[in-house]
């Protein structure tokens, strides 16, 4: 898979965590599939290494769709790529942060919080605020800080710091 999809398939499979352990299918995601990102501006800042889109920022791949006002993408110019551009494609992503709300919907799935992050070289996400949801058919589950952990399917959600411990309320199965 390439680096520069890492980000997406993990906030995407965000929306399958939601299902914890219950389910195995979980999202049947390619990074063979085009993945469109709009919003109201794109920038990129060379100097910085960073490619900002603000605005009612969407990213969509199948029917995978994530919401947030703010996507920042933190590039790498002085890798293997010998200092490539963002605006080219040649740049390694080190980093995606998603501000000032984040939306995820797969399917049944829904995942909401303040911010979410993805660092490349960890993968290791990580969706928080003052309320992290996380919803699949009528399941839901409460907390203030989702740490998942691409490379192994690992998920862990905690409490608000000494307030609240994560909550789940599990729906039961109409077997009709």
């Amino acid at each position: 898979m390439k680096r520069s999809w890492k980000f997406v398939v993990a906030l995407l499979l965000l929306g399958s965590t939601a299902t914890w352990a219950q389910s195995s299918s979980g999202l049947a995601l390619s990074s063979d599939k085009p993945v469109q990102i709009n919003g109201d501006t794109f920038e990129i800042l060379e100097d910085q290494a960073l490619a900002i889109f603000t605005g009612s920022v969407v990213v969509v791949q199948d029917d995978t769709v994530l919401r947030t006002s703010k996507l920042t993408i933190h590039y790498d110019q002085s890798g293997d790529n010998g200092g490539a551009s963002i605006s080219s494609g040649g740049a390694d992503i080190e980093r995606l942060v998603a501000t000032g709300g984040v939306n995820i919907q797969s399917g049944l799935q829904t995942a909401t919080g303040d911010v979410g992050t993805y660092d490349m070289k960890s993968e290791i996400m990580v969706l928080s605020g003052e309320r992290v949801t996380l919803s699949e058919d009528g399941t839901v589950a409460t907390g203030c800080k989702l740490t998942v952990t691409t490379a192994n399917n690992r998920a862990k959600l905690e409490g608000c710091s000494g307030s609240s411990r994560p909550t789940v309320l599990i729906q039961p199965r109409n077997s009709n």
